[in-house]
């Protein structure tokens, strides 16, 4: 009867750590795969392919059009830069208003955790900076 018990616990611990080690790699591949959606070069590359798969495009559209598609990517890249800093423009505003209402201690651990926030940068998105 002991063994019985032993080796159901033992499928069920098997089955709990492959439950775990699946979650785990799916919640890596989903994140991975948000990332690359998300990201302006990727987006060169598929709006590239489904507009050549689609409209089959000659050698000379295809090289035109990819200067038209650079050209977007690279003015998405400056909107996203420009968003991130308002953001934290307005992140730094809010903390600064709640300070204010803060007693001694609390205005130190919020100092704290602006700290740990650090500011928010474009490399978050792991995108490359504008170049001007």
């Amino acid at each position: 009867m002991k063994t019985k018990w032993k080796v159901i616990f033992l499928q069920l611990g098997i089955v709990l750590v492959s439950l775990l080690v699946g979650g785990l790699v799916g919640v890596k591949w989903a994140e991975h795969a948000l990332k690359r959606r998300h990201a302006p070069e990727m987006w060169n590359h598929a709006a590239m392919r489904a507009l050549q798969g689609r409209l089959k495009l000659t050698p000379e559209q295809t090289q035109k059009t990819q200067a038209i598609i650079d050209g977007g990517v690279e003015e998405m890249k400056g909107i996203r830069l420009e968003t991130i800093s308002r953001t934290d423009a307005v992140i730094e505003r809010m903390l600064g208003e709640i300070d204010h209402l803060l007693t001694p201690e609390q205005s130190a651990e919020l100092k704290k955790l602006k700290q740990q926030r650090g500011a928010t940068t474009i490399d978050m998105l792991k995108v490359e900076p504008r170049k001007k």
